[in-house]
């Protein structure tokens, strides 16, 4: 592999850093600083969503 680097420019990044947000986990700039994550979903909610889309195996029940 070629090491010489070919830039210094603003897009010069580190070899082990992810291109453009593709990387995995939470973007760095998703949240405001100080901000928290949200919690996450009871697994009630994700199973009346799920059968809302109408999702094989799920319930198909209608809370509207």
């Amino acid at each position: 592999m070629n090491e010489r680097k070919i830039s210094n420019g603003p897009n010069e990044r580190a070899r082990d850093e992810s291109i453009a947000g593709t990387g995995p986990g939470i973007p760095d700039e998703a949240l405001a600083p100080g901000e928290a994550l949200p919690p996450a979903p009871s697994d009630e909610d994700v199973q009346r969503v799920a059968a809302k889309l109408g999702v094989p195996g799920t319930a198909a029940r209608r809370d509207d």
